[in-house]
């Protein structure tokens, strides 16, 4: 899932709650941290991952070498 996704998924999530407002007391954070999320400023925390049903997972790999 990519950073849009989780942004379309809480646009949608407020929507179906409301308001960003109702959303974000429904969750226990600032309707301006949803906001900023929503915006792009800010990174959507565990918070407002959790309410989402979602979790952060950082993954890392190899880099292809040329040639190989």
């Amino acid at each position: 899932m990519t950073m849009t996704d989780v942004i379309n998924l809480l646009r949608d999530e407020c929507r179906q709650e409301g308001s960003q407002m109702a959303w974000a007391a429904a969750n226990g954070v600032s309707d301006a941290y949803v906001s900023d999320v929503l915006l792009g400023r800010r990174d959507p925390g565990q918070s407002i991952l959790e309410g989402l049903g979602l979790e952060k997972v950082v993954t890392y790999a190899p880099i292809a070498k040329e040639g190989a």
